[in-house]
This record gives C-alpha cells, structure tokens and sequence, in this order.
C-alpha cells in the first residue's frame, strides 16, 4: 500500500512541473582551469542531469592569456570531456548552451562562487536558489538558478592552489624547469610536453607584460 501511495504522489508531482531536466553550468575565466575547479565540477555532475564548463574565448593580457581552444585542450587532459566545455560570450549567461534544450522543460543551475551568489544571486529577478525552489522550478527563459560551490582546498608544493600559485607555476621565474614540469604534473594530474609548453608560453608572457608595465610605471 505505501508503495502504491508513492507511486501516485510521484506521478502527480510529476505532472505538475513542466522541467524534464536539470543543466548545471559552472562557468568562469579559467586562467588556468585547476584541481579545485576540477573537483567542484565533479561535484557538480553528482547535482544535476547534464553539467557544463563554460568559459569565453577572449585572449587579452594580462586577465585572458589562454583562448577556448588552449582551454579545452588543458580541461579535456585534467578529465572534462570536451563535449561538456561550452564557448560563451559571457560565462554566467549559456546562451550557446540553451540552443540544446527545450526552453521550457529545462532548468538552468550556475555554479556561483560564494561572493558571486551574494553579487549576482541577490539580484532576484532572473537567478533565484536553486535549493529554495527546487520543488517549483522554471524553464531557463524564465528563470535561472544557482548553487554555491563548496570550498575546495588542495596544496601542491607547499601552497594553497589558488590563480595566482598556479600563474606562477607556469609564467615566474621561481621555478627551474625540472621542477615545473614535476610540479605541473602533481597541480593538474598529467603532463602533456605539448601542452605543458603551450601554458609555459602563454604565462611566461603574462609576466612579460606585467614587468613592462611595472617597469615603464615607474
């Protein structure tokens, strides 16, 4: 009897709700994608139907050294398939990623970090809390949603791995190259010598750029 009584609460509640699936989005600059974001987007996979990477394909120093295609071909190493990275103009809003799904049997969840949530979450009119409305959820034409990432510490080397350890890794001259290339393996888990000296390159010239500006400001 309390089976047959499930089986029509779940079949009524199923009825009443148009959302067939559940998108996650983890969006951002990746310059570089890390472990920890890695991790984060493993976990997301375990939240919703479909997770996605998404992130854009400017390439201006000093913020963007790395285009989507040098991106993808670092994330799809590190364990994210390449499929599953999107090219969006702006990262928080998957418009290239809504031309998959239906607009109305959909549901859209962003992975915001904790400052974003308060920053973009508190807006209210287009992102809501993804745990509050979870029972009542809207096609991403109506609304999106968002999760807040859980905090993920790894250390390599002795630091904390953060956008700016792993900068450094890859573009100071802190480091001799035998150690960078063990140090890059323990940070993202592989070596590739391709694409180990493509991210060598494009970071050793952010730095570049940034003593230049350091040095004709003062």
């Amino acid at each position: 009897m309390d089976k047959l009584v499930k089986y029509l609460v779940d079949s009524i509640l199923k009825e009443n709700t148009n959302i067939k699936k559940i998108v996650g989005v983890y969006g951002g600059r990746f310059q570089p994608f890390g472990p920890h974001h890695y991790k984060t987007y493993k976990w997301l996979t375990k939240q919703v139907d479909d997770a996605y990477i998404s992130t854009s394909n400017i390439k201006k120093l000093p913020r963007h050294p790395m285009n989507f295609k040098e991106k993808v071909r670092h994330m799809s190493k590190m364990g994210v398939p390449s499929n599953k990275i999107i090219e969006e103009k702006t990262p928080y809003v998957a418009k290239n990623l809504e031309k998959k799904y239906d607009k109305d049997t959909t549901a859209f969840v962003y992975v915001f970090g904790a400052k974003d949530a308060g920053r973009l979450g508190g807006r209210g009119k287009y992102y809501k809390d993804y745990l509050k409305n979870k029972k009542d959820l809207k096609g991403y034409d109506e609304h999106g949603y968002y999760l807040v990432a859980p905090h993920v510490s790894i250390r390599v080397g002795g630091q904390e791995v953060s956008g700016t350890s792993m900068r450094d890794l890859l573009g100071s001259d802190k480091f001799e190259d035998k150690e960078r290339e063990k140090l890059f393996k323990k940070m993202f888990g592989y070596y590739d010598k391709g694409v180990f000296n493509m991210m060598r390159n494009k970071f050793t010239k952010l730095f570049e750029s940034i003593n230049l500006k350091e040095g004709v400001s003062s």
